[in-house]
């Protein structure tokens, strides 16, 4: 039983107290209260002895002087209702009608449809159809009730069967953990000790986050200035964390890149996404699954001690691709935002296929060949190792550009070794010389 609905005939007529009036008084015995515009006032017993709570109620409506006043207790918010204003219907005139949980419909059944309040047109309807009481609309099906009594006949057809999901009370957003400091007597320009007050604020939040068992997916930064304007920058985590060092470390990326109009007055650092504390759920089989963790405080580690140590591809449109793509230093998380990767995460299996592999540098090759039209064939290479027969091998693939010494004169020839591998060789047209570029694995 989680609904406490209170009723008097003197709230409809406004003789008496109004029920809005009334509804501040019993906040000192439950946590929510609300009124509708029928007269009706509503306590929120979810998780309190239903009972108890219905009759210190009764119990300060009489000491504010209100009389004739009755109480519905139900696990439904209709079931409620109906016990608390149907006392013309059959019911006995009492303070308090209970509803057992599970027979909110049992109780709504034997009573006659008008208490659902239905429109005089659904009502007249009604009563040409024969439908007298709850239980005469409930035991008909979905279908035959819209095509007969459309929208509003559907709506009743709920009530009917105790299937009310009317949002009595609303949910309350909880305030997520900030914190804060402001000062009037000194602007701030100095970004060491603005980092020095953000740690402490940070401090305070993440204290709040682990007495709730959360962890933080983003969080935002604001900054008053002393132009009066207020700057918001927001940190955004591939992965919930209550870890302050992974914090800092992003504010500290952040306060790089941002330019401020004017000296700061005040630091404001809140949380805007949380997520519970769990491990993701993840494959036995998955060797790197189970240390993921560690790897990710290891790595941290390292960026705290040696700075930016892993590195991205950024590509160009370069022809030769031994200059096509060079490594630029990245942090954690935008690289796993970029690859859009995280750990646990259900990957799609990859279809087989063929992938040239480069080696770090050109590999320099005693090549073989063999005359073919307007140029020569490579028909056996040997490298540091052993020497190799080409089975089959595809006509070149010319490429030129560059000025001065940054030019580039190549021929790139794919061929299949007697072994099955795949190579990729090219000449250097300049120099002469031949070099093996890489293989299809």
């Amino acid at each position: 039983m989680s609904f406490v609905c209170l009723w008097t005939p003197h709230w409809r007529t406004g003789a008496a107290f109004a029920a809005a009036e009334l509804a501040p008084v019993l906040l000192a015995c439950v946590p929510r209260v609300a009124t509708d515009e029928r007269g009706l006032l509503w306590a929120d017993a979810r998780g309190m002895d239903a009972r108890a709570v219905a009759g210190d109620v009764l119990e300060i409506l009489r000491a504010r002087g209100v009389g004739d006043v009755r109480a519905g207790v139900a696990s439904v918010p209709i079931a409620a209702e109906i016990a608390a204003t149907a006392g013309d219907c059959g019911l006995r005139m009492v303070d308090c009608v209970l509803v057992e949980p599970g027979l909110d419909a049992e109780f709504l059944a034997p009573l006659p449809i008008d208490v659902l309040s239905p429109s005089p047109q659904l009502l007249t309807l009604l009563d040409g159809t024969g439908i007298a009481t709850c239980r005469d609309l409930a035991i008909l099906d979905h279908e035959a009730v819209e095509v007969r009594f459309g929208i509003e006949g559907v709506r009743l057809w709920h009530l009917a069967r105790a299937d009310d999901r009317r949002p009595i009370f609303t949910e309350v957003p909880r305030e997520l953990p900030h914190a804060s400091l402001d000062w009037a007597d000194y602007t701030l320009t100095d970004p060491e000790r603005l980092v020095f007050i953000i740690n402490a604020l940070a401090e305070r939040v993440i204290t709040s986050l682990e007495e709730r068992g959360e962890s933080a997916r983003e969080l935002a930064l604001v900054l008053s200035l002393a132009n009066r304007e207020r700057s918001t920058h927001r940190v955004r985590f591939t992965r919930p964390t209550a870890s302050r060092k992974i914090w800092m470390r992003q504010i500290r990326t952040l306060l790089e890149r941002i330019t401020l109009g004017d000296a700061i007055t005040g630091v404001l650092l809140r949380v805007d996404a949380i997520a519970a504390k769990r491990s993701p759920q993840g494959d036995l089989f998955d060797r790197g699954f189970a240390s993921a963790g560690a790897t990710e405080q290891a790595l941290a580690q390292l960026i705290d001690d040696q700075g930016e140590i892993l590195l991205a591809p950024q590509r160009t449109g370069h022809v030769l691709l031994d200059r096509r793509t060079r490594w630029v230093a990245e942090s954690p998380s935008t690289l796993i935002e970029q690859s859009g990767s995280e750990v646990g995460a259900v990957r799609a299996p990859a279809l087989p296929h063929l992938t040239l592999q480069l080696l770090p540098e050109p590999q320099p090759i005693v090549v073989t060949t063999t005359e073919r039209r307007d140029h020569h064939v490579p028909v056996r290479y040997r490298d540091a190792a052993q020497s190799h027969q080409l089975i089959d091998v595809s006509a070149p693939d010319r490429v030129s550009g560059g000025q001065w010494e940054e030019g580039y004169a190549r021929e790139y020839f794919m061929g299949m070794r007697e072994d099955g591998v795949l190579v990729w060789i090219f000449r250097d047209a300049i120099e002469g010389e031949w070099f093996l570029h890489g293989v299809w694995d």
